[in-house]
């Protein structure tokens, strides 16, 4: 199977599963955001490129499936964290535990910073409620699904590098 047939397939994967599955899930409020958390694992083996690519069409489909009425600022966020995680690559060592962890923590304040923002902007200066416990749960729970999908994927893109 080629690499794009398996990003495909694990942008489609990962926000069915948010948007069906982990939507449901509730963690002291917070909701974990698998699409995110690809997105960084997808940054960190493959870099800032593809990185940006996952983050855009992940956030895009997210932003869709909402129905909210500000169509693309999950892709806008994802994006630029995809983009920001993958420079990572180059600078530290990505099969790294710590490097996953603070990449994946990083990552949920970069992403809701500027969701945060973005709202802020387009409600015409009306910034939603902003509760910091909530955005470090969150930060924390997104990190250790980032070590765990980053797992996943690494497996998935192994049989690449083993038939080469």
């Amino acid at each position: 199977m080629t690499q794009a047939i398996k990003m495909i397939l694990l942008v489609l994967g990962s926000v069915i599963l948010q948007t069906s599955l982990v939507a449901n899930i509730s963690i002291f409020g917070c909701k974990p955001s698998l699409p995110l958390a690809f997105t960084v694992a997808i940054a960190l083996l493959k870099g800032s490129f593809q990185g940006e690519l996952f983050g855009f069409f992940s956030g895009l489909l997210c932003d869709l499936s909402s129905g909210g009425p500000f169509l693309g600022i999950q892709s806008l966020s994802q994006t630029l964290v995809g983009y920001l995680v993958g420079l990572l690559k180059r600078r530290f060592y990505s099969d790294s535990f710590i490097t996953q962890l603070m990449s994946g923590f990083t990552a949920t304040l970069i992403d809701k910073l500027i969701t945060f923002l973005a709202l802020g902007i387009l409600l015409s200066g009306s910034y939603p409620q902003f509760r910091f416990l909530g955005l470090l749960i969150n930060a924390v729970i997104n990190s250790i699904m980032t070590i765990i999908v980053f797992r996943f994927v690494t497996r998935i893109f192994k049989s690449d590098s083993q038939q080469k």
